[in-house]
């Protein structure tokens, strides 16, 4: 997984680079990223700080696609002397519509297909477990933007992931809240 996720980042980033074509773009965002853990009869919700890098190409003024790498951060739960926490990674692949609404201000919305790897660790007084999942699940997106310049936009959007580890009747599903800058050549 570790191969996948250098291989996504250096795609996100490298292959608008080396396109140097109008409508290709890089850009970064940080937000809060929120992980719903359901476990049997137990469930709870916990939010961190989370970051992801992507990259992108606009084939006209309303459509393209995007590929991005987001490090969703470990989000843990403790109470009477238990411990869960889980730590995912997520790569996708997403084709992007715009809708222009004038010459600063867009909507625009993803659909596309994320690929999770979590790492997941339980503790309470005695025992200890730990393990991680591979998931591949739909991924949503929808945002705005705000265009500085001919080359510098500032977004703000929500990305949902989906369940990105399951296991029998238990799973985890995580959305993304950011802002961020793009950089379009």
């Amino acid at each position: 997984m570790k191969k996948t996720i250098f291989a996504a980042m250096i795609a996100a980033l490298a292959a608008p680079l080396a396109a140097q074509a109008e409508g290709a773009y890089i850009g970064a965002n940080v937000g809060r990223a929120e992980q719903k853990v359901d476990v049997e009869s137990y469930s709870f919700k916990e939010s961190t700080t989370a970051y992801k890098l992507y990259g992108g190409y606009t084939y006209n003024r309303n459509f393209g696609f995007e590929v991005g790498f987001a490090d969703l951060r470990e989000a843990e739960k403790r109470g009477n002397g238990a411990r869960i926490a889980s730590e995912p990674k997520t790569v996708y692949i997403a084709a992007t519509g715009t809708l222009p609404l004038n010459d600063q201000f867009a909507l625009f919305g993803k659909v596309g297909v994320a690929s999770s790897h979590v790492k997941v660790s339980a503790s309470a007084p005695g025992i200890s477990a730990s393990g991680s999942d591979n998931q591949t699940s739909p991924y949503i997106g929808v945002g705005a933007s705000f265009a500085l310049n001919k080359n510098v936009s500032f977004v703000a959007e929500y990305e949902n992931f989906g369940k990105i580890a399951k296991d029998g009747g238990s799973h985890i599903k995580a959305d993304f809240f950011s802002a961020g800058v793009r950089y379009a050549f």
